[in-house]
């Protein structure tokens, strides 16, 4: 279904306003801001509540506020930066809150509750009766359409529905698939951080028993070279100690005494005996 828009020149007031309105939509459920609404450290807003999904989707062991047992908090990442939050004991109820966001949300909505004359109006025109609005939704071709054609045209044999239903309808869709990505992302990140952490701690241990190792080798490796060196010290204690000079003048003295004994008995043995 092809379809043109038409629309009449957007005056300043107008485009401020929607300018406005975009900066006032939450990333979680796409709407405006509903109160509280809370600034995280990366400076970005959220509603309390939504922040509280994504922060319950995101630790699910967290005991909710007012539980009897006391909580240690917990982690999620900013859906808008991917800045990881750390909240304490008190979850997102611990956050500030960002009044002047609610002031102008506040101002935004009594401004819009007057009659805006110069408000421009912009609608999805049928391309093929130019003077029809696109109104309604063709489930069957799964597109939107006009009037006419339900009733003469392409869509007269399929199955429609208002437009303004169809379009809350797949908002809605739309923003629980995003709350679901962003808690099934939250929970991947944590889990990657709990594996990192295991990683540090595994290169902590690993690093403190290899220091250990490299001392008891260095140990047994000193005690080897202390039993290598104890047979040179029992043979030199087995050899005959050196003596001093007078020592060994008395053992020259006795030698000579032994040879001149040895000496004298050998004529006495030859010596014949006598008539």
């Amino acid at each position: 279904m092809n379809f043109t828009v038409g629309f009449k020149p957007l005056l300043g007031d107008a485009h401020s306003m929607d300018n406005l309105e975009k900066q006032l939509i939450c990333p979680i459920c796409l709407e405006m801001f509903s109160k509280p609404v809370v600034i995280l450290p990366c400076q970005h807003n959220l509603c309390r509540k939504c922040a509280n999904d994504v922060f319950q989707a995101s630790n699910p062991l967290w005991q909710s506020r007012g539980s009897t047992t006391v909580s240690s908090g917990g982690r999620f990442r900013c859906p808008s930066c991917r800045h990881e939050v750390v909240l304490d004991r008190h979850g997102v109820y611990g956050l500030q809150r960002n009044l002047l966001v609610e002031n102008i949300i506040d101002i935004y909505k009594q401004e819009s509750s007057r009659p805006l004359h110069s408000k421009a109006e912009q609608h999805l025109m049928c391309e093929e009766h130019e003077e029809e609005k696109i109104n309604i939704y063709c489930l069957s071709c799964e597109v939107p359409t006009c009037s006419l054609c339900k009733v003469f045209g392409a869509h007269k044999d399929c199955e429609v529905a208002p437009l303004p239903t169809i379009y809350k309808r797949q908002k809605s869709e739309l923003s629980d698939g995003i709350a679901m990505l962003v808690a099934g992302n939250d929970r991947v990140q944590a889990v990657i951080t709990q594996m990192e952490e295991v990683c540090q701690t595994i290169e902590d241990n690993s690093r403190r028993q290899k220091q250990l190792l490299n001392q008891r080798f260095e140990s047994l490796c000193a005690v080897l070279e202390e039993r290598a060196r104890w047979p040179e010290r029992q043979g030199l204690h087995l050899t005959r100690p050196s003596l001093g000079p007078g020592a060994s003048g008395e053992e020259e003295d006795e030698e000579v005494a032994l040879d001149g004994d040895e000496g004298s008995a050998g004529p006495e043995e030859e010596r014949p005996d006598g008539p």
